[in-house]
């Protein structure tokens, strides 16, 4: 299996006819193509119901292939996505609540462990898959290599990149910087802004204690701050314009960049995954070197000021204009509430990417005894240390930093600031340039959220 294959993949594609479940993902590898395929032929024997299988991209391209297939009047039934990723259909009642088959799934799995945004009242309109815990991630043995520290702040870490790109005798990067103007740049920007003591998005309470209204702080210092960090880092970096999500997994595995940021263990189950499918003793060597631990500061501000507020949770939402919605219910319940093993089955698929939403999965001994956490010990205890260590200790710090809202959601999935990064990787514009920019892109955005949402 090549690393194309790891990371994306192609099945089924368009509408479909009216029975059939029409179905858009991203939990799409070869793993993830050979057990949707399994999954499919078995649950269409057992209900007569036909599923369409269709790849639809990384944060950043399924949004597109989405709003076509709205506009032309033929949403699909389902998507896996973070919630904030379809705000806007949800916010115009293009979503059905999903209680039902969530109940039904945490009896067999255990309860929801996460307190995100995933409706409002007592309504739930995400079947959860699993938690993005944000964290950096770095080569160990480079570092054994040169002398270098763990860093603690993040001028630790552009020192430590500076070092690994002059060093004669290593070939890697000193970082991976995403530079691409949506998804992966997007998100390191807002946690290096959270990570600075101030909202990510460039929203606030105007009164913490009521949360009722909302309001723009988006300060020039912190912000034009952290454009300038990234600008530094990309000095000692391949092509940011070339990485993206997918691209930062397989550039890792081809070993090109020695630090970069990440989430939960992926590039360790990709790595790890990747070794026992190609017999490879290079890729062991480099799932065992990747370490994972929490972000880093920015020295005078500790983490307890941090404003990340909760894991993104990412899963499945159904659509209400589909054309068969009760079929997607069906056919989620009967993946997930029928027995612990085959929900495992699907973190074993992509192992690393998830922490589970449910609190039984990863204590229990169907996900513990996975095939490849006895060949990798190591990767069950950074997934461990994510949840134990990082989501335990680094998020929440905040009370006011909980902005989860309508609005909140919508202003995520505003590539702007992704842009802003973009811009000044490739000098488009200077820091001061891409921070007027920007603020101004907020002002905009900002207004649509307040007359959408009312």
């Amino acid at each position: 299996m090549g690393i194309t294959g790891a990371v994306a993949g192609c099945l089924g594609g368009g509408g479909g006819g009216d029975d059939e479940v029409h179905f858009i993902t991203d939990y799409y590898n070869s793993s993830w193509e050979s057990l949707w395929g399994d999954l499919e032929s078995e649950f269409e024997d057992e209900t007569d119901t036909a599923m369409n299988i269709e790849e639809g991209g990384m944060s950043g391209t399924q949004e597109g292939r989405l709003a076509q297939l709205i506009q032309s009047g033929n949403p699909p039934d389902a998507n896996t996505s973070t919630f904030d990723q379809v705000a806007d259909i949800w916010e115009t009642g293009q979503l059905n609540t999903v209680n039902d088959v969530v109940s039904s799934i945490e009896e067999v799995n255990g309860q929801i462990n996460t307190d995100a945004f995933l409706g409002e009242g007592d309504e739930i309109y995400q079947i959860p898959h699993g938690l993005y815990v944000s964290n950096f991630q770095y080569r160990a043995d480079i570092y054994e290599q040169l002398g270098l520290e763990e860093p603690q702040t993040f001028q630790d870490v552009l020192d430590n990149a500076r070092a690994i790109d002059e060093a004669d005798d290593v070939d890697a990067r000193g970082y991976g910087l995403a530079g691409m103007p949506t998804g992966k740049s997007q998100d390191e920007f807002l946690v290096l802004l959270a990570s600075a003591g101030v909202p990510g998005i460039g929203l606030r309470w105007q009164d913490p204690d009521a949360r009722e209204e909302l309001e723009i702080h988006f300060p020039e210092e912190e912000v034009t701050t952290v454009l300038q960090y990234m600008k530094d880092l990309s000095q000692y970096s391949p092509d940011p314009t070339s990485i993206g999500w997918a691209e930062s997994l397989s550039q890792w595995l081809q070993g090109q960049y020695a630090q970069c940021y990440h989430l939960n263990a992926w590039p360790v189950g990709l790595a790890a995954a990747q070794a026992e499918a190609q017999d490879s003793d290079a890729l062991r060597g480099l799932a065992e070197a990747t370490q994972v631990r929490a972000y880093p500061t920015w020295g005078e501000i500790d983490k307890d000021e941090n404003w990340l507020s909760a894991p993104a949770p990412d899963g499945y939402h159904i659509f209400a204009g589909g054309t068969n919605s009760e079929g997607a219910k069906e056919w989620f319940e009967w993946l997930y509430a029928d027995s612990m093993e085959r929900t495992v089955q699907f973190y074993e698929a992509d192992p690393g990417r998830f922490l589970p939403t449910y609190a039984d999965v990863i204590g229990s001994d169907a996900f513990q005894n996975q095939d490849l956490f006895q060949a990798h010990p190591h990767l069950l205890e950074k997934l461990q240390y994510c949840q134990d260590e990082i989501w335990a200790n680094h998020y929440g710090s905040v009370d006011e930093a909980d902005i989860s809202s309508p609005e909140s959601l919508y202003m995520q999935r505003q590539w702007f600031y992704g842009e802003m990064v973009n811009r000044v990787v490739t000098d488009s514009m200077s820091v001061q340039e891409a921070y007027e920019w920007g603020y101004g892109q907020l002002e905009g955005a900002f207004a649509d959220a307040q007359e959408q949402f009312g």
